[in-house]
């Protein structure tokens, strides 16, 4: 009997004494109404290459508004379609990433993810452009000083699949349409994933060149939401030229985002390099 005391009293202990970190929680539903695959004859002149930057930044970063101004200017600079870009917003770096107190956090499980999986900077700002390793780095982030070239590197590139987004807005209910279509055989396995991203977030925000923090500054391209997988969903048929994929899935906006200021970003990505493919985005309004 005190035997039997003892081990329930220690089991106990152990129970009320285990402090675990709480992981991410995810109160969003991505509900998927239709997925299909099929081969069509009639295959689509290719799309030029899209690049995507992936900003990793902070609100208490003081040079990451710089960063966000470059990126503005390089996406400026080019034709429509050409560059896209999503602010990540990570836990990893909580020195630069920890929001003010009483104002929002920016941070999300879906930037965690997408870091974890892709390596962490040791400093910010920093990004990844395509999520390529382009020599000679030896790493796939890259200071914001080099975007500019390496997004150039990157827009020589060609693209074997085609991206089309439609969506539909009821309330805060959005619909996305997704369309890949591929034009050449493609020998790779490759993923794909849909960001929702929100520009017009205020927040408070370091700034560079010893200049007090800002209360009202303006963060865009925030990424919200990950329908399903956030490194990317597998495209599981073979990727020969007319091969076709159709999805529509649907996600109900929480009230603290407001639709008219997102997008929905969808990339799609080789399974084994993690390198980006192609990108398109489209506005909600």
């Amino acid at each position: 009997m005190k035997n039997s005391l003892l081990l329930t009293s220690l089991f106990l202990f152990i129970l009320t004494s285990c402090e675990e970190v709480p992981p991410y929680i995810d109160f969003g539903t991505t509900v998927k109404t239709k997925d299909t695959t099929y081969i069509t004859s009639n295959i689509p002149a290719p799309q030029h290459k899209a690049v995507l930057i992936e900003d990793i930044t902070g609100v208490q970063c003081n040079n990451c508004p710089k960063a966000a101004t470059k990126a503005k200017e390089i996406i400026t600079q080019k034709t429509e379609d050409s560059v896209v870009l999503i602010g990540v917003y990570t836990t990893h770096l909580p020195n630069f990433t920890t929001p003010y107190s009483g104002f929002p956090d920016l941070t999300s499980m879906y930037s965690f993810q997408i870091v974890d999986a892709l390596g962490a900077p040791t400093g910010l700002p920093s990004g990844y452009v395509d999520r390529a390793i382009i020599s000679p780095q030896t790493v796939r982030f890259n200071a914001y000083t080099t975007w500019g070239n390496l997004v150039n590197t990157r827009l020589k590139l060609k693209t074997k699949v085609n991206i089309e987004i439609e969506k539909t807005l009821s309330a805060n209910l959005v619909t996305a349409k997704l369309k890949l279509t591929y034009t050449e055989n493609e020998s790779s396995t490759h993923k794909y994933s849909l960001f929702l991203t929100e520009d017009n977030v205020q927040s408070k925000q370091a700034m560079p060149d010893g200049a007090k923090p800002k209360d009202d500054y303006i963060h865009n391209h925030v990424l919200r939401y990950a329908f399903g997988i956030s490194t990317g969903n597998p495209l599981k048929e073979s990727l020969v030229a007319g091969r076709v994929f159709e999805k529509e899935l649907s996600y109900e906006i929480p009230s603290n985002i407001v639709p008219n200021n997102c997008y929905l970003v969808c990339v799609v990505t080789d399974a084994i390099t993690n390198e980006v493919v192609n990108v398109r985005q489209i506005s909600l309004k």
